[in-house]
């Protein structure tokens, strides 16, 4: 039986058909829908799939147009055997890189992590598939995106030879349609992983070359995350003076922020500015500044972002740490411990061992407090 000969009245059968079309095992499938093997084979048994929304998930996996399982607002199919190309799929897969970005963003590493190998498999297919079609431009945005969102997850979980893969990757996709929005996204985001790596010369040549490809770009959003970065670097260089400077730029985007619509991911506001000085001021050894200015800034950041609470957090300890606080020190590291475990974040996990490690050989090594920090890394 065809495609084209579905009986549209079993939504079971449907899905099957086009899951084979796909070339896709019922297991294939499960781990897409994050479901086990069993409902999927329950699935497509069913004359009808009564959840709405796992509908909208199979007519954007498998391209199944949106008429044939009763989703609204459909709009009409391009025939083709393999991939159906239509605009509900397109839509989908767009609002699912933007729900993967806000994943990542908000639930952590671990949550936008899951499936992304697949994800970025089928992206590249679909990508593929719409050359010659007005949708080809969309779905490069999408697999640039795609990759940078992978260049992101493996610098996090420290995984640098990854990370630096997916940049080239990104990069070379967004260069192939000349996107300036997305070539500078690339660069910045690997200039970020370059600070990550304590490799701050490195993070100044990448971060100095996206601020040259969006120069007068608008793109106040991705203008202000790359700025915040270099101030980082140079802060990471002890070079107080540039790293104050560049920060300031970043300030004074908000001042004059204008309503772009940016795709690139990035998230910038005044709450991310003052905790980004009190970062530097860390690196710059200017603690108590430091302290002062990551407490404004934790005032009114987005409580949901928890992987760049656990960061700050961890940093705070160490500023508390420099001003020979310990007790303090520990409590903040061991709040940024589990916030950071509860998302997978290594890169703060390791930043809490390397906090621990000095710890243990300081005059404070004795101190209880030091002890409880261990007991909880060693769990």
């Amino acid at each position: 039986m065809g495609i084209e000969s579905l009986d549209a009245t079993h939504q079971g059968q449907v899905i099957a058909q086009y899951r084979k079309a796909k070339k896709w095992s019922q297991l294939d499938l499960a781990e897409a829908l994050q479901i086990d093997v069993r409902t999927v084979q329950r699935m497509e048994q069913q004359s009808m799939i009564k959840s709405t929304e796992r509908r909208k998930l199979l007519v954007g996996l498998l391209g199944i147009p949106a008429i044939l399982l009763d989703v609204k607002n459909e709009t009409p199919q391009i025939n083709q055997a393999e991939i159906a190309l239509n605009e509900d799929r397109m839509a989908f897969l767009e609002d699912q890189m933007t729900t993967r970005w806000d994943m990542y963003h908000t639930g952590g590493t671990l949550r936008a992590a899951r499936g992304l190998d697949l994800w970025i498999k089928e992206i590249s297919a679909f990508t593929r598939s719409t050359q010659g079609t007005s949708w080809h431009v969309r779905a490069m945005t999408l697999l640039t995106m795609s990759y940078q969102l992978q260049s992101c997850l493996a610098r996090d979980m420290m995984d640098y030879k990854l990370a630096h893969q997916a940049y080239k990757n990104a990069y070379q996709v967004a260069r192939e349609i000349n996107d300036p929005e997305l070539i500078g996204s690339a660069l910045a985001r690997q200039g970020v992983t370059f600070i990550q790596q304590d490799r701050p010369e490195d993070a100044i040549k990448f971060l100095t070359g996206a601020l040259n490809v969006i120069n007068n770009q608008g793109l106040p959003n991705l203008r202000g995350y790359t700025l915040q970065a270099l101030s980082e670097a140079y802060a990471k260089a002890q070079m107080p003076q540039e790293s104050w400077r560049y920060i300031g730029l970043a300030e004074r985007i908000l001042e004059r922020k204008d309503q772009y619509i940016e795709v690139n991911g990035s998230r910038f506001s005044l709450s991310s500015v003052t905790a980004q000085k009190g970062i530097d001021a860390v690196l710059l050894r200017d603690y108590e500044r430091a302290i002062t200015l990551i407490d404004r800034g934790l005032v009114t950041y987005d409580p949901t972002i928890i992987r760049g609470r656990a960061r700050l957090l961890a940093q705070k300890a160490e500023a508390y740490c420099g001003l020979g606080l310990i007790d303090i020190c520990v409590a903040h590291a061991e709040e940024s411990l589990m916030l950071a475990r509860s998302v997978g974040s290594n890169k703060t996990i390791t930043r809490i061992k390397q906090l621990y490690s000095y710890l243990t050989q300081s005059k404070w090594r004795k101190e209880l407090s030091i002890a409880h920090l261990g007991a909880m890394l060693s769990n």
